[in-house]
């Protein structure tokens, strides 16, 4: 993982550093910037962003997991606020101010920008959601664009489909998430150059078996 400090500017006095509980795990190749705060047993999948050093904090709650090539960013006097339980899926961005509640699926490629999301809602792929207020268990269809008040009142509830996908995606991280905290003690595991993975080869008669570091 690659962990950086927050620079000093104008509007910050103070070098902020990343904070991960020591239940979390992320990923040798995602980016955490200033203060950026993971909770317990959440998880960071390869190549996602999470840039505080502008708007700050950015807090990752208790068992959230952030997927691949995920953006996270925020304007200045702003923060971002990810409740626990919740699913960003790949390549998502969300770009704060945002405040999402509990048990929330953002979906693929999907955009979240100056929102506060509802506990139990369900953002479609390749949806937009930005200046606007969703209210608990509100689903927003695949590629649908809100962006004013009237069009958030107007969507239907998160279902029990949706629910139950939630709840599969969430089980599944958490199982990954598992799994790769057993293997960080082993060489294999690092990519990092400091502990390259060389098989050891061991020959039996003419057969020839790769035992993994």
């Amino acid at each position: 993982m690659f962990l950086e400090s927050s620079p000093v500017t104008s509007w910050s006095g103070e070098i902020k550093r990343p904070q991960v509980h020591p239940t979390a795990f992320i990923h040798h190749t995602a980016v955490l910037i200033g203060d950026v705060r993971v909770g317990k047993n959440a998880i960071v999948c390869p190549g996602a962003v999470l840039r505080a050093d502008e708007g700050t904090p950015i807090v990752i709650g208790e068992g959230v997991n952030i997927q691949d090539r995920v953006v996270m960013h925020c304007l200045k006097g702003g923060h971002i606020e990810v409740g626990e339980d919740c699913s960003i899926a790949h390549g998502a961005v969300i770009h704060g101010p945002c405040v999402l509640g509990r048990e929330i699926f953002v979906g693929f490629n999907a955009v979240v920008h100056d929102a506060r999301v509802g506990s139990g809602s369900f953002i479609s792929h390749c949806a937009l959601v930005t200046n606007v207020e969703l209210a608990e268990s509100t689903l927003v269809p695949a590629g649908r664009m809100v962006q004013d008040p009237g069009e958030a009142a107007g969507l239907p509830r998160t279902g029990q489909a949706e629910m139950e996908f939630c709840g599969k995606v969430l089980e599944a991280n958490e199982e990954l998430r598992r799994g790769y905290k057993g293997m960080q003690h082993l060489e294999i595991h690092h990519h990092d150059g400091l502990h390259p993975h060389k098989p050891r080869i061991r020959r039996r008669g003419r057969e020839e078996v790769a035992k993994e570091a």
